[in-house]
């Protein structure tokens, strides 16, 4: 497998990975972490090695950062995104069909976007896509919308746009870059976030499928968007 290659195999396993780690610690979905098998985990472990030069960390290190670190870069930082009001969303990435996309033609003449993380491998995430289609049809006709971001798009694009299919949804999804990370930290999935026409973040992210606070945070979002 060439570093290139194995690096994208990384990305896509180290959402996994995250919630594997997530669980065991009390956040997540265990059933997520099932999804991981012992081969991936070896590919992991050997691509850590290859892609920092050394040992994977020690038991004084957090294993989650150590992770992030490895998939995106330095600093790239994980939390439950409590913090993460007032940041600044932006970046480029490509939708499912491989076209190159925007934040800010994304955001732009919408009042607040609705950003849900979800995962192919996630049974929750999935569970959740009929009602978050609903919710978007609801959030139309308030100059609002939803869009997911697929974390393993990059990897598995035919296999999401088989479940979005699947799923009836039609609202756009794209695919995971790491300057998302920055703005938007999350180490559970789903995690959903709310975002002004510019990218601001509005409030805290909703972590876990819970459509219904998704709609009561979203409301937080709208007035502080219209003030």
């Amino acid at each position: 497998m060439t570093k290139m290659n194995l690096k994208k195999r990384l990305i896509s396993l180290g959402a996994a990975a995250l919630m594997c780690v997530s669980a065991v610690a009390g956040f997540g979905n265990a059933a997520c972490a099932k999804q991981v098998s012992d081969s991936n985990v070896d590919i992991l472990a050997a691509g850590s090695k290859e892609f920092t030069g050394g040992e994977t960390g020690t038991a004084e290190e957090d294993p989650v950062e150590e992770l992030m670190e490895m998939l995106f870069g330095e600093g790239s930082g994980y939390s439950s995104g409590d913090d993460s009001v007032g940041n600044m969303v932006s970046f480029e990435t490509t939708d499912l069909d491989g076209n190159s996309v925007n934040s800010a033609d994304l955001f732009r003449d919408k009042k607040v976007t609705v950003i849900n993380f979800w995962a192919t491998w996630c049974p929750h995430c999935v569970d959740e896509l009929p009602e978050l289609e609903k919710f978007n049809k609801e959030l139309e006709a308030q100059g609002c919308q939803v869009i997911g971001i697929c974390e393993d798009a990059d990897t598995d694009a035919a296999a999401a746009k088989k479940i979005l299919g699947e799923k009836g949804v039609t609202y756009t999804n794209i695919g995971l870059v790491k300057e998302m990370y920055p703005a938007m930290p999350h180490k559970a999935m789903p995690t959903t976030y709310f975002v002004d026409s510019e990218g601001k973040v509005l409030t805290k992210p909703v972590v876990g499928a819970n459509v219904e606070l998704c709609r009561e945070r979203f409301a937080e979002a709208l007035a502080a968007a219209e003030k």
